[in-house]
């Protein structure tokens, strides 16, 4: 029949790699969710094992500290910590670096760059996004944070929120790739991104009691005449809105990763609980009304799994130069839309199944909505932009509904 156009098979080396990983995370990370979960915060102990396995920037080139692995490579990586921790706290405190940290490797100052993740990989450092303000996330191009250069600085003024990772930030000098606007009345043409050292004078923080993912903070930022040097200009003046969405993309990506590992590993709980539970002298699983809602949602998270690891596979092709951002951006879209929802109804499913057991803390359930919940109500984009994005591609630009008059 010729030679064969599609294989959804992982290469020799992905396998020994979520093979290697798994087994790592079953010792440094799946023992200590719960206690993550509990205490707010990853053990430093954790961060350090990632780091010295290389995980933490994986994707990042060898000479900014990381393994210059494949995004494909990376997905796998965010959907097994997921799996181990399923809080999601530690996949959150990864993807958001790796992702971030990729768009710092691809448009920042070599020097910069080089300082700022090799930190990070080492896990002494932090990279992340700071992007949403309080009048609203998904409008990037309404955004009013600003910055004008004075001199040979720049002035940054105005408030972002709902930020991950500022106590992880803090304590390690770390940063984020920030959204500003260097033209306010260009809209998304006038939009510039920098470096923002959390440290730097003229910032204040506060942080948000979460309802999960607890171990990894969440906060807000608030700048004051933050002045800025030239060097830390991520990319060029006004144009860092496409940036911006490049960093999007492959952060959505890893976010739908975190979902599906998540709601596999409460899968495989579910399935043994209801396989050793035995109701009028039969198991649980034996039970159709059990049996059947389980098999529709693996079913279900496995689909969000392919897309998922299509859009990953996209991004390879796009940093190969083979595929577009406009490419990229379909998928990824698509797979944050699925990931999130089906994981929160699975997940809805699997405590059902365990009945009054399953509403406690004595099972990992609880703890998994909570923390795919965040993604389901809008990190990293709520899922309608997912559906606005996706219905320009389907139906052109001319009908979407804020088009409309």
């Amino acid at each position: 029949m010729g030679d064969r156009l599609v294989d959804f098979s992982f290469t020799e080396e992905e396998e020994v790699f979520r093979k290697t990983l798994r087994e790592l995370l079953s010792e440094v990370l799946a023992p200590r969710a719960r206690e993550i979960d509990r205490n707010c915060r990853i053990p430093r102990e954790v961060i350090s094992a990632l780091a010295e396995s290389g995980i933490l920037l994986l994707t990042v080139k060898p000479e900014y500290g990381g393994q210059g692995a494949s995004w494909v490579m990376g997905t796998i990586a965010t959907e097994e910590i997921a799996r181990a921790d399923p809080s999601v706290a530690t996949a959150v405190f990864h993807l958001v670096e790796a992702s971030w940290g990729k768009i710092v490797e691809r448009y920042a100052k070599p020097e910069l760059a080089k300082e700022v993740l090799s930190r990070a990989a080492k896990g002494e450092g932090f990279v992340g996004i700071c992007s949403t303000e309080p009048q609203g996330g998904s409008d990037v191009a309404g955004f009013r944070t600003i910055a004008k250069k004075e001199g040979d600085h720049w002035v940054l003024n105005g408030e972002k929120t709902y930020i991950s990772g500022i106590v992880e930030a803090k304590e390690v000098d770390g940063g984020y790739v920030t959204l500003v606007k260097t033209k306010p009345e260009a809209g998304s043409k006038g939009i510039s991104l920098f470096y923002l050292p959390i440290n730097a004078q003229g910032i204040e923080t506060g942080l948000f009691d979460d309802m999960g993912r607890c171990g990894i903070s969440t906060g807000w930022i608030r700048l004051n005449n933050v002045k800025l040097t030239e060097d830390h200009l991520i990319g060029r003046v006004n144009e860092g809105f496409e940036i911006a969405m490049e960093g999007f993309n492959r952060a959505r990506v890893f976010v739908s990763a975190g979902c599906t590992g998540s709601a596999m590993a409460m899968f495989d709980y579910t399935r043994d609980y209801v396989k050793n539970r035995v109701l009028f002298g039969r198991t649980l699983a034996s039970f159709e009304g059990i049996q059947f809602p389980l098999v529709d949602y693996y079913s279900k998270i496995e689909a969000a799994r392919l897309v998922m690891y299509k859009a990953a596979w996209m991004v390879d092709q796009y940093d190969q130069g083979n595929a577009t951002l406009r490419d990229v951006g379909f998928w990824a879209a698509m797979a944050k839309l699925l990931a999130p929802e089906i994981a929160v109804d699975a997940i809805k499913e699997f405590m059902k199944a365990t009945g009054a057991y399953g509403y406690t803390k004595d099972t990992p359930l609880e703890m998994a909505m909570r923390g795919v919940l965040s993604y389901y109500v809008g990190a990293e984009g709520g899922q309608n932009i997912m559906r606005l994005i996706l219905a320009r591609f389907l139906f052109g630009s001319e009908h979407l509904p804020y088009k409309q008059k």
